[in-house]
Order: C-alpha cells, then structure tokens, then sequence
C-alpha cells in the first residue's frame, strides 16, 4: 500500500505545475477519494490504508487535513509512489481536474459510502463516522458498471 500523504503530495505536485500553486483543501479531498475508488475499481484493493470519515462536505482525511494547517505541506513526505500508483493519480487527476471543487463536491455527496456515513446527522452536522471499505467497494462497482455502460 501507498503511504497516503505521498498520494496527497502527487496531486498537489501536478496542481502547482498546471496552476502554480497548492490545490485546495475541498479539492484534495475529493481527489484523495476518487483516487481510492478508482484503486478499488480496477485493482479491487485500497491504495492506501488511512480511512476517510464522512464530514459535511464529503469524506475527509485527516492525516491529510493536517498537512494543510502545517505551513509546509507535505514537505516532510520523502516517500516515492510506485509506477502503478503515480499511473493512477495521474488518470485520476486528468479525469476530475476541470471541475470545480464544488462539483467535485456535489460527485461525493452522490456516493453511497459518503452518505452512508452520513445517517442520521443533520446536513449542518459535522460527523466524523468512518466511510466503511465495503460501502467504497460497492461505489467502485457501481461506477466501473456505469462506465461500461456508457
């Protein structure tokens, strides 16, 4: 498994490149996510092991929020990603980097492990219950189905 915060730092690597600076919070989450998804789509396991927890705006991962209030973000991450790891954050990035943060948003809030998690809070309600594995799994089939539908 890939150590989380070399992910996260992939990311925000290709978003300086593209933009010339850091990617944004909201987006780092969402793109954290996909990513996972994606790794469950076509490599039917996790690609990193942190677990996302279902906040208001969509699944959070703290090891990675906490990258953001450090004022060095991800300089501490020495880790490389492996071929096939940096493969998937870049298809991931291209699929996902034209849209905004909040239709980034508006894709998590559709998928059942977010909403799951999400039971029984109020919609202004923080949460921090964990997304499950199995309900990402199920997300991951159901996209990989849709795909290949269309």
């Amino acid at each position: 498994m890939e150590n989380v915060l070399s992910v996260a730092k992939m990311f925000d690597n290709l978003h300086k490149t593209e933009y010339g600076t850091d990617m944004d919070q909201m987006r780092m989450h969402k793109l954290m996510y996909l990513v996972q998804r994606e790794s469950l789509m076509y490599n039917k396991v996790p690609l990193f092991s942190a677990q996302f927890e279902g906040w208001m705006y969509g699944p959070v991962l703290v090891e990675v929020r906490g990258e953001y209030s450090t004022g060095n973000m991800f300089q501490s991450v020495s880790d490389e990603l492996s071929a096939g790891a940096q493969e998937l954050v870049k298809s991931v990035y291209q699929r996902y980097n034209k849209l905004s943060s909040w239709q980034l948003s508006t894709l998590s809030h559709g998928e059942f492990s977010w909403r799951h998690s999400r039971e029984g809070l109020d919609a202004d309600a923080h949460g921090s219950r964990p997304l499950k594995l199995a309900d990402m799994k199920l997300d991951a089939a159901r996209e990989l189905l849709r795909r290949d539908s269309a």
